[in-house]
């Protein structure tokens, strides 16, 4: 599990949310997510969840989602966190 990493999970096991890190516990074996997206549950912006409960996830990160999560990193002060997404951008771009 890492830092802004998108995740797919069921919330109360049935409700699909996709959100990325914001924080690890691995003491916990769990993190916590800023929701982006929670079927029957719109207004839902934060969870914490098992690292068990993350389902697969194969979708690749859009340029707007990158472009979010490097402002993310930004108003953080995470400067790991930012250089870490701006050499996916750089990545994409050679693409």
């Amino acid at each position: 599990m890492e830092m802004g990493q998108w995740v797919h999970t069921k919330y109360m096991g049935k409700h699909d949310c996709i959100g990325f890190v914001t924080s690890i516990y691995p003491d916990f074996k769990r993190c916590k997510l800023r929701v982006t997206q929670c079927e029957n549950h719109p207004r839902m912006k934060w969870l914490e969840i098992s690292f068990e409960d993350v389902l697969p996830n194969h979708d690749a990160l859009t340029n707007q989602e990158l472009n979010s999560l490097i402002d993310l990193a930004l108003a953080t002060y995470d400067k790991e966190w930012f250089e870490k997404l701006t050499a996916m951008v750089l990545k994409e771009q050679i693409k």
